[in-house]
């Protein structure tokens, strides 16, 4: 794995900001500064995780997926399906 630098979000990573975004879309949260303090990181770094611009750690999948009251073997599952359907 290489170290240092930034990561570039490969298809699963983006498919999963995709389920992401789709759930809070349909969330109580009114914001993404809200939904980033429930899980401990700003609204830029939120708003770009949405996006599928950065990676999330598993750590962060897992304190969104809690909030978002998602199960994280769930959407990684249905972003590897997405991500699998899009090579084809």
């Amino acid at each position: 794995m290489p170290s240092g630098g930034t990561t570039q979000p490969g298809p699963l990573s983006v498919a999963v900001a995709e389920i992401l975004r789709r759930e809070f879309n349909r969330s109580d949260f009114v914001s993404q500064k809200a939904l980033g303090a429930a899980v401990g990181i700003s609204q830029s770094q939120m708003s770009k995780h949405l996006r599928g611009e950065r990676v999330l750690d598993v750590d962060q999948l897992d304190a969104l997926c809690d909030a978002l009251n998602l199960q994280i073997v769930d959407v990684v599952r249905s972003a590897q399906a997405a991500a699998r359907r899009r090579r084809r």
